[in-house]
């Protein structure tokens, strides 16, 4: 009994010099990522600059009429295996966010503020949608990997900060992965009952070929 109670002892007291040795784990971007993450930069390496993220504000219009600019652990170090990131949207009236999903990670939307109305929603895999139009300071919760979207229901420009349960979620966008690939057109009506016409028009629209 005594050696069990000296092993337990020597595993907690090893633990616990571990966890208190490493207060943090900034990313060394110049090193080669792993499915774990970057490596840790060198105590004497790290300095202030790397847990700070600087212009967190709108940045350029994309196609579908909205900026999105995130920090993640690739242009914010200090993030790098704490699970989590952030994004800050800004949608033009009448602007949608498109279909797409984030495969490993929750997303958390919070209304920023404004007139404007933000509708968002999303779908599980037994097809039930759960859609709401957000006010101001109203948070909701996606679910990870499952299809959602985002619309200015209203007058003006909505904004919103995003928050996500990884350092680095990845994300897949509906049209771009039916219209922005080199699949065969003939393919893409099949699997999506749309006619020639229509698949040459969105395949144009993305930038696809095929």
């Amino acid at each position: 009994m005594t050696l069990v109670f000296f092993l337990f002892g020597f595993l907690l007291s090893s633990i616990t010099s571990h966890d208190s040795a490493r207060d943090f784990c900034v990313a060394d971007l110049k090193g080669a990522q792993t499915t774990v993450g970057y490596p840790c930069k060198l105590p004497k390496d790290v300095t202030v600059e790397d847990f700070l993220f600087s212009n967190f504000k709108a940045g350029t219009l994309n196609q579908f009429n909205f900026s999105f600019t995130s920090a993640t652990v690739d242009n914010f170090p200090a993030l790098n295996g704490l699970g989590f990131s952030l994004a800050k949207a800004e949608i033009e009236e009448g602007a949608t966010i498109p279909m797409h999903s984030h495969a490993d990670a929750t997303e958390i939307v919070i209304a920023g503020s404004g007139p404007a109305k933000y509708t968002t929603g999303f779908i599980t895999s037994d097809n039930v949608v759960y859609m709401k139009t957000l006010s101001e300071g109203d948070i909701f919760v996606i679910p990870k990997g499952l299809l959602h979207f985002g619309i200015n229901s209203g007058k003006g420009k909505a904004s919103g900060l995003t928050i996500f349960s990884s350092e680095k979620p990845s994300i897949q966008v509906l049209d771009l992965a039916l219209f922005g690939n080199n699949l065969d057109s003939a393919i893409v009506e099949k699997t999506t009952f749309l006619d020639a016409a229509q698949v040459k028009k969105l395949k144009t629209l993305f930038k696809g070929s095929g």
